[in-house]
């Protein structure tokens, strides 16, 4: 028997497309509606030299907990006049990883906020184009597509119940800021929560390290909250010098007695308890410039007072040979649960960063490409 010459054409298109399937897309922050432009923008990462940016997205604003990642495209915020030099710019390294993890609330440090380890999805250096500040929103993947990322391989995911999808963006050596300032920044929204930035005092005074330089002072950046980092520094310590950093619950008692305490022969003042200390050492010019110290993403430490304060090794200084500066009272701001499921872990000026210098619940506009 004779088939009819239509079934072959059939044939031949059922085998061809057998196994395929079609591609399509997840546009997160979903709830945000993100086909729309986005009320905020991020700084991080491409506004920057280089970055260490955690993106993390829970089901809900990803719009599926089942899925097989192909490709991610992030898209600027605008419009905006364009500025600066049209580009392209050059990133040295760009890399790229996905997954998922069941840690509830990331925090400053980027090894803890991951149960277990994402997939590198890309990782070659990068050619892009700045903002042209000419739509609203601008496309997915921006001008010539150079923000469009395709995976060097398909991840299939499931997102755990309670827990977030990762995109974790390291850049190294972005080159924009050699040709001057372009429009470089990611669409994006804000939402309530995440950690509020507490409050640090000095107090005290400190003493020299060797009489006739400025005392030895300490300092505190970054935020000071429960979920986050705050960084020690401090200057006049003298050049590359071993230092003691004192860690303290009380600035009224210390295992020596009452506080503040003068130690005989000298002007340097002990400020607080000793409860833990760190060994570290001074910079070439003298400096500590940032000493991270983290803080658990625990709510209940909202509040809580630490005292920190800088021991120099300074044979020059005294009979001890040490010289002590003033010291820093923090207390701790709040950390509360996000309005949106969207959290950004991010270091502004290091691909490799073990510890971020800001978290926020923020959530970046990006679209996966899925199976």
């Amino acid at each position: 028997m004779i088939k009819p010459l239509f079934v072959v054409p059939v044939l031949l298109t059922t085998a061809l497309t057998a196994g395929l399937t079609a591609q399509s897309y997840l546009e997160m922050p979903a709830t945000a509606n993100p086909s729309l432009e986005l009320p905020d923008f991020g700084l991080r990462p491409f506004a920057q030299r280089s970055s260490r940016v955690q993106m993390f997205f829970d089901a809900s604003e990803v719009g599926a907990s089942t899925f097989t990642a192909t490709e991610v495209a992030f898209r600027w915020d605008g419009p905006l006049p364009r500025v600066g030099a049209p580009g392209p710019f050059n990133i040295q390294r760009l890399r790229i990883s996905i997954g998922v993890t069941t840690v509830a609330t990331p925090a400053a440090r980027f090894a803890d906020n991951l149960s277990s380890s994402l997939t590198t999805v890309f990782d070659s250096t990068v050619n892009y184009f700045p903002d042209p500040g000419s739509a609203s929103p601008h496309p997915w993947g921006g001008p010539n597509d150079s923000l469009r990322f395709p995976f060097t391989v398909n991840v299939p995911l499931t997102i755990p119940a309670g827990g977030w999808l990762v995109l974790d963006v390291q850049m190294e050596n972005n080159n924009f800021s050699m040709f001057g300032f372009a429009h470089t920044i990611l669409d994006g929204v804000a939402t309530s929560g995440g950690p509020s930035d507490g409050q640090a005092v000095s107090f005290g005074q400190g003493c020299s390290i060797d009489g006739s330089t400025p005392p030895v002072t300490i300092g505190v950046e970054g935020t000071k909250a429960p979920g986050a980092a705050h960084f020690i520094t401090g200057q006049n310590l003298g050049a590359d010098a071993p230092l003691i950093v004192a860690f303290g619950l009380s600035n009224t008692r210390s295992l020596f007695g009452a506080l503040p305490l003068t130690f005989p022969g000298t002007n340097c003042d002990l400020l607080v308890s000793l409860d833990a200390t760190t060994l570290t050492f001074a910079d070439s010019t003298g400096a500590l410039t940032g000493l991270p110290f983290v803080v658990p993403p625990v709510a209940a430490y909202a509040g809580v007072t630490l005292h920190h304060q800088l021991v120099a090794f300074a044979p020059a200084a005294n009979s001890l040979g040490a010289a002590f500066s003033n010291a820093q009272t923090v207390t701790l701001g709040t950390l509360a649960a996000p309005g949106r499921g969207t959290y950004v872990v991010s270091h502004g000026s290091d691909a490799d960063a073990t510890i971020a210098t800001e978290v926020s619940a923020f959530g970046y506009a990006a679209r996966l490409g899925t199976l």
